[in-house]
């Protein structure tokens, strides 16, 4: 029976350190009668969206060769692709993704001479699907085919359920427009800028 009651009381005392320890409490006393209590709460947006899109960092044509003729086409080619890499979006929205030239006034797509007053530009083409020497001309470049509007060219949509979805891009630059310029010329590193935007939509 003494037992009894001292696992009893060990039991308590547990118990009542317990409660202490796991809540964080102030005290009222006489001589500090007053307090407060931070009341929380969390409320969870459920029909909150949000998505990451991935384009390349660079994309690079490498060393271009200027051709001996132009009886032929002679391409350099540049592959990568648009990921939808986290889609959180409802399941009548979809995220669509335009691209065009970041300084050109013509619609077009171009790389441009640096470190140059007078600067010589190549034009290269955008594929929405892969290409290459031997299928370049089964396929039209959507730069010369489809109508930009505000954000440029319409690449792709990605809906509802595309995670990791991928979207194939060539870019697609004619060495022809080498020919017949002088080397020492036209010598040197170029650049251009590609502006990719994106937009969520809902489907009606």
């Amino acid at each position: 029976m003494k037992t009894k009651k001292i696992i009893s009381a060990l039991i308590a005392g547990i118990l009542a350190a317990t409660a202490a320890v796991s809540v964080s409490a102030a005290t009222l006393t006489e001589s500090n009668p007053d307090g407060s209590t931070e009341v929380k709460a969390n409320i969870v947006d459920s029909g909150a969206v949000s998505y990451i899109i991935t384009i390349p960092d660079t994309a690079d044509f490498g060393a271009l060769t200027q051709p001996e003729s132009i009886d032929t086409d002679h391409y350099a080619f540049y592959d990568f692709q648009v990921e939808a890499t986290e889609l959180n979006i409802k399941n009548n929205q979809g995220v669509t993704v335009y691209m065009k030239d970041a300084s050109a006034t013509d619609n077009q797509f171009y790389i441009s001479q640096k470190n140059t007053e007078t600067p010589f530009t190549i034009a290269y083409d955008v594929y929405d699907t892969p290409v290459n020497a031997d299928t370049v001309n089964n396929y039209e470049a959507i730069n010369t085919t489809a109508e930009p509007g505000e954000y440029g060219y319409h690449l792709c949509t990605f809906l509802y359920g595309s995670d990791s979805k991928t979207q194939p891009v060539t870019l697609a630059l004619n060495q022809n427009a080498l020919y017949g310029q002088t080397l020492s010329d036209i010598a040197g590193d170029y650049s251009g800028t590609i502006t990719f935007h994106s937009a969520l939509f809902e489907r009606s």
